[in-house]
C-alpha cells in the first residue's frame, strides 16, 4: 500500500468511527431525550456534555487531522480522478469538526446556559435540540459518506 493509500483508509476508517457515534447519538439517544419531560430532558443534556471524554476529543480531533494530511497526500502525489474522489471524501470526513465548531458548540454553550426550571428555557431547549439533532445528522452523514467514498477507491 502506498502512503496516500493508507492514509486514506485511515481517514476512511476514522470517519466512519466519528459518524457512527454522532449517528447513534441521534438515531438513539437523542430521540429517547426528547421523549421525556423537557426539565429533565435538559438537564440529561446537560449532564451529557459535561461527561465528554478525551477518547471522544482524541476520535474528534484525530479523523479531522488524518483527513486532512490524507488531502495534503493526495495533493503531493496527484492520481487523477482517484485524487478528486480522494480528496472529496477527506473533505466531508473533516467536515464534521467545521460543522461542530460553528453550529454545535454555540448550541452546546447556550444549553449549559439554560436553566431546567425555568418554562421560558425550557422552550428554548425544545428548539435547540431540533436543531441540534439536525445538524448532528448532517456531520454524522458528512463523515459516513467521505468514509464510503474513501472506501471506494481503495477497492480494486
Amino acid at each position: 500500500m502506498s502512503p496516500q493509500e493508507l492514509l486514506a483508509a485511515a481517514s476512511a476508517l476514522l470517519g466512519a468511527a466519528v459518524a457512527g457515534v454522532y449517528l447513534g447519538f441521534s438515531w438513539l439517544v437523542m430521540p429517547g431525550l426528547v421523549r421525556r419531560p423537557d426539565a429533565e430532558a435538559l438537564a440529561a443534556m446537560q449532564s451529557i456534555n459535561r461527561s465528554i471524554r478525551p477518547p471522544f476529543f482524541l476520535l474528534f480531533v484525530g479523523s479531522a487531522l488524518v483527513a486532512v494530511a490524507s488531502a495534503v497526500a493526495e495533493f503531493v502525489a496527484w492520481d487523477g480522478a482517484v485524487s478528486v474522489w480522494r480528496v472529496a471524501g477527506d473533505v466531508l470526513v473533516a467536515a464534521h469538526l467545521v460543522i461542530t465548531a460553528a453550529f454545535h458548540i454555540p448550541r452546546n454553550t447556550r444549553v449549559e446556559a439554560l436553566d431546567p426550571a425555568r418554562p421560558a428555557d425550557l422552550e428554548e431547549w425544545r428548539v435547540i435540540a431540533r436543531q441540534w439533532t439536525t445538524g448532528n445528522h448532517v456531520r454524522g452523514l458528512a463523515a459516513f459518506v467521505g468514509a464510503g467514498i474513501l472506501i471506494a477507491t481503495l477497492l480494486d
